[in-house]
Formats: structure tokens, sequence, C-alpha cells
């Protein structure tokens, strides 16, 4: 590990106080470090992870690991950390953890925050293209008895990681939505299927119209 205490450091943001909009300015102040110049703000880039970790309602960190600072850090146990709360499962840091319990007890982070949030991470990663989860698969999947599945989701729900509705009488979960956690080239691909077949389509409609002798319309118009 870097042995960096996530208390101190050049930018003088702590993790357990240190507000979104100070996490922003040190992710800003990260972006301005170069290929090269990335291992002059390691200390800084120790507190802007234990500071994304810390913070209960950021959930999102692909963007992180695009940071020169952040990627300096690679090989350490914090780096090895970040990856799991950016793609990783709950399971995954549980292990983690057994493996390195003393090196998250001195981050000054929460364990019990931590597996909260793993758990709702890795409940978005489930519904992430699924139409309907049985609350079987989920307590399994998120280390919950089945009576906690309900509210945890309702939980889930409210932190805006998925949409979907409860059939609790037959104990489903059916997913409307779910974040991305991370942003790559699957999602871009989806997204290229999407505007392909919406050009298509578009194209179809031009045909029909120029075939029936409509007046054609410029977009936008």
């Amino acid at each position: 590990s870097s042995g960096i205490n996530a208390e101190s450091g050049s930018s003088g943001i702590n993790a357990e106080y240190g507000g979104e909009k100070a996490i922003k300015a040190l992710v800003h102040l990260l972006k301005l470090y170069g290929e090269n110049e990335g291992v002059e703000a390691k200390a800084d880039a120790h507190i802007c992870v234990i500071s994304h970790i810390a913070q209960p309602n950021i959930f999102i960190m692909d963007h992180l690991l695009d940071l020169h600072p952040i990627k300096a850090l690679d090989g350490q146990l914090i780096h090895e950390l970040l990856q799991i709360f950016v793609s990783g499962d709950l399971n995954d840091y549980l292990e983690f953890y057994s493996a390195n319990t003393d090196f998250v007890e001195h981050l000054s982070v929460s364990h019990e925050q931590n597996k909260r949030k793993l758990r709702l991470l890795t409940l978005a990663s489930i519904c992430e293209g699924a139409d309907e989860i049985e609350f079987s698969k989920l307590a399994d999947r998120l280390n919950l008895e089945k009576d906690e599945i309900e509210p945890f989701i309702i939980e889930a729900i409210g932190s805006g990681l998925v949409k979907g509705k409860i059939n609790e009488p037959e104990g489903r979960f059916t997913v409307s939505t779910s974040i991305n956690r991370c942003f790559g080239q699957s999602q871009w691909s989806v997204i290229k299927d999407r505007l392909e077949l919406w050009q298509k389509n578009l194209q179809v409609v031009r045909e029909s119209l120029n075939k029936g002798g409509h007046l054609m319309m410029p977009i936008g118009s």
C-alpha cells in the first residue's frame, strides 16, 4: 500500500467531510496532470479515491481510472479497491476486506458503508440487461435474508440506481432501467446500434413519404 493517510495530502481535503463540490474540485485538479506528471500527485489521487468511496451518494467512479495520478497508483491496494468499486461486486469486496482488513480499517472509511455501497452497485450490475429477477437470486448475490430484499430494492430505487416494479407475492423484481457502472466499448456499441436503427427507420419513413407524393419537410423545421 501507499502508506498515505486519507486525511493528509497537499489538497487538504478530508475524506470524511469532503463534500461533493470539494471532490469535483479535486478531480478537476488531477485532470491537469499529464502522463509523465501523475506520480507527483499520488497523495491527492489517494485522497480522491477515498473521498469517492466514502461519499454515500457517489456510485460511478470509472472516470477516475483515466486520470494519470490515479494510474500512478496501479499496483497498490488502493487502486485494487477502486477497481472493485468501479466494476466489482460485493463478494469481490468481502474477499478484499478479508485479505486486507488492516488496510481498509486505516482508510477513514466504514466497512459497513462500503458493504452497503457495494450491495447497491452489485444490484445495479445484476439488473443491467435483465427484465426480471427473483428475490432468491438477489438474496444469494447480495448476502441478505429474503425478507431484507424488498426494503433494499426500495433503497436502491431511492438512490436512483435502478427503476422497476416489486412483485412481492411472486418474489420478483421487474426491471425498467438501471445505471451503467462503466461506460465502455459495449455501451458505445449499444448507442451506435440504436443510432443506426433510428437512421434506417428514418430512411424508410422518407422513402414511404416520397412514394406517397408527400412534401418532405426538413428535420427541425
